[in-house]
């Protein structure tokens, strides 16, 4: 994406977005903690579904804390992804407006 391209008002718009974006992320609030814990609570669920299953034999609940260990890890993990993506092109959109001699 070539930012040289964008208004003035595109960049700060979508910049302002995307700081109140990071800021309300970044906040010391029960959801974002409860976020983070999830993908440690999916690992755990997959790994005891997994053991449980390599001792005990397949059952459907072993099959099930498997698959919503999966579930758990790969959402936190594209939550996370898209997190760093976000931050990556806030930097961007920073390094532009600094370019063309907007204050941040």
């Amino acid at each position: 994406m070539d930012l040289a391209t964008w208004t003035d008002a595109d960049l700060v718009s979508v910049r302002e977005k995307l700081h109140l974006w990071c800021a309300q992320r970044q906040a010391p609030t029960w959801g974002n903690r409860f976020w983070a814990v999830m993908g440690y609570l999916g690992a755990f669920a997959f790994l005891t579904g997994l053991t449980d299953t390599f001792f005990g034999g397949p059952t459907l609940l072993n099959v099930f804390l498997m698959l919503l260990g999966v579930a758990a890890c790969f959402s936190w993990y594209k939550g996370d992804k898209q997190r760093k993506k976000n931050i990556s092109f806030l930097e961007k959109l920073d390094q532009e407006l600094a370019r063309r001699g907007h204050k941040i």
